[in-house]
């Protein structure tokens, strides 16, 4: 499933290329933004599918109740903001315009986590926790290019209030397209060993994956396991997954409370006497400002430091 790391690629602008085919593919689908088309990457879209898009102007919160009001009229509309104001300026909107509804409304939160280099007001760490909270919700974290194209083709087709963390930028292909298949709910082995299982999603993802390679050069045995959908979820899966382990880490781009260490303890809580779980993200704190690789230093995210940490939880 993962791609070999010699065939691992990048890919630039990754969301213009994705927005433009499925809007191509699906007429009805409308590609919304709040005067941030350019700062998610959405060009083609806007220039040459003028009626697939619409700008609503500087207004997070209208964009998401004009939204509600375009899939209430039979269209699938994406509206594209940064987490931070997804989660925070337009909660009250998704949870009462969509959240309410069966008609499918998309909401995608770009530079989520601490993958914005601006301080606390562009850092949306606590957005999976929040949707995750909201009834029916669907709450999706894509880690690599193959991921996010598959995840919004079948955010489409998903009834309700559908969250979804969205790439910008330089994109990094490592899932293998021929042999991935997003389906919601699903987990996704992407290493199979013991000794201690890694359990990550989204960007966190990736970053599972460079301490991986890095513990596979010290021979240190474990398992890493990708879980791009933090609701609904598979729960069995997560089971059987935990309790084929003595140590459990969690690794996300996200405040350690609430978001995907906190899924995987509430689940293995309800069969009790399980592993010993430690959850790594970001810490009950402000992220400093600066770029992914310096914030992602500062909390030992980087992969040489997350290596360690995971190693030092072995007995």
């Amino acid at each position: 499933m993962l791609l070999a790391t010699d065939d691992r690629s990048h890919q630039s602008s990754a969301f213009d290329d994705i927005s433009f085919d499925l809007c191509n593919r699906r007429k009805n689908v409308i590609m919304m933004s709040a005067d941030l088309s350019q700062y998610v990457d959405l060009f083609r879209v806007c220039k040459e599918l003028p009626e697939q898009y619409v700008e609503v102007g500087m207004a997070e919160q209208n964009l998401v109740g004009v939204a509600a009001g375009l899939a209430k009229a039979g269209f699938v509309p994406v509206a594209t903001t940064f987490g931070s104001y997804a989660s925070r300026r337009c909660f009250d909107q998704m949870v009462i315009c969509m959240g309410t509804s069966s008609n499918t409304g998309i909401v995608m939160g770009f530079t989520p986590g601490i993958a914005s280099p601006a301080p606390i007001h562009h850092q949306g760490t606590e957005d999976l926790g929040m949707l995750r909270a909201v009834p029916y919700a669907t709450v999706i974290d894509p880690m690599d290019v193959t991921d996010f194209a598959q995840a919004l083709d079948v955010a489409c087709d998903t009834p309700g209030l559908v969250y979804m963390r969205g790439h910008r930028g330089t994109t990094p292909r490592i899932l293998d397209p021929k042999t991935f298949k997003f389906e919601l709910g699903k987990t996704y082995p992407l290493r199979i060993g013991s000794g201690v299982g890694v359990i990550a999603c989204g960007h966190a993802s990736q970053w599972a994956v460079e301490a991986s390679d890095i513990l596979i050069e010290r021979g240190v045995d474990h398992s890493l396991l990708h879980v791009p959908t933090i609701k609904p979820v598979n729960e069995q899966e997560i089971i059987d997954y935990c309790f084929a382990h003595d140590q459990i880490v969690t690794v996300e781009n996200h405040q350690i409370s609430t978001g995907l260490g906190g899924l995987v303890s509430e689940i293995t809580s309800k069969v009790g006497r399980g592993p010993r779980i430690t959850r790594i993200g970001v810490p009950d704190s402000w992220a400093p400002g600066g770029s992914i690789r310096h914030i992602r230093a500062h909390f030992g995210l980087d992969a040489a430091a997350l290596a360690k940490r995971i190693e030092e939880v072995m007995p």
